[in-house]
C-alpha cells in the first residue's frame, strides 16, 4: 500500500480550479499555431520580405528562446514575493505579451527590407520572451497546487486541453487568413497602400 504524502491535509483541487488553471495556456496554444502557420507567410507574402530571411530570423529567435528559457525559470524558481514565486511573472507578462504579438502583425510602412527584417526579429524575440516569462512560471505552478500525482496529471491534462483547443480554433477560425490575405485585413488596411 502507497503511503499518503503531506496533500492529504489539503482539499482536492476543485474542477473549477482545473479549468482555470488550463484556461491560462490558450494564449500558448494560439501563439504556437500562429507562430509556426502564418508569421513566415505573412512577412513573405504580405510584407514582401523573402522566404529565408525570414526563416532565419525565426531559427534565430528560437536559439534565443532556448538560451532565456533557463534563464527565466531559474529566476522564477528563486522570486520570493507576497504573490508567491510564479504569479508576479505571470501577471508582469499578460498584457505586454499581447501587445507585443499585436505589433508583430503591425509592423511600420516605408520601412526597408532590411529594417523590416530586424523589427520582425525584434519583435518575435519580445513575443516569444514575454510568453516565456508567462508560460514557465504556469507551467512550473502545477506541482507547487498540489503534491498528488493524480490531481497533477488532472492538472497538466486541463492545460494541454486547453492550449490544444486555443490553437486548433484558431486554426479553423479566419483570423490567420484575414490578417495574411492582401486583399482583406491587414494586407487590405495597409501594406496595400505601400505597394
Amino acid at each position: 500500500m502507497v503511503k499518503q504524502d503531506s496533500t492529504s491535509s489539503r482539499p482536492p483541487l476543485t474542477l473549477w480550479t482545473n479549468i482555470l488553471y488550463g484556461i491560462g495556456s490558450i494564449a500558448f496554444g494560439v501563439h504556437l499555431t500562429v507562430l509556426t502557420s502564418a508569421l513566415l507567410l505573412f512577412y513573405n507574402q504580405v510584407v514582401g520580405l523573402p522566404a529565408a530571411w525570414v526563416g532565419g530570423a525565426m531559427a534565430l529567435t528560437l536559439i534565443f528562446d532556448a538560451i532565456c528559457d533557463p534563464l527565466i525559470g531559474e529566476w522564477s524558481d528563486h522570486t520570493r514575493s507576497r504573490w508567491g514565486r510564479r504569479h508576479p511573472f505571470m501577471y508582469a507578462s499578460a498584457i505586454p505579451a499581447a501587445v507585443a504579438f499585436y505589433f508583430l502583425f503591425d509592423p511600420p510602412l516605408g520601412w526597408t527590407k532590411g529594417h523590416l527584417l530586424i523589427y520582425m526579429a525584434g519583435m518575435l524575440m519580445t513575443v516569444r520572451v514575454l510568453l516565456s516569462l508567462y508560460e514557465i512560471p504556469s507551467s512550473a505552478l502545477a506541482p507547487e497546487l498540489t503534491l498528488d500525482y493524480d490531481q497533477r496529471t488532472s492538472l497538466m491534462s486541463s492545460r494541454f486541453f486547453f492550449g490544444t483547443l486555443g490553437g486548433s480554433s484558431c486554426a479553423k477560425t479566419r483570423p490567420i487568413r484575414w490578417a495574411c490575405c492582401p486583399a482583406r485585413g491587414i494586407g487590405k488596411r495597409r501594406w496595400s497602400r505601400a505597394s
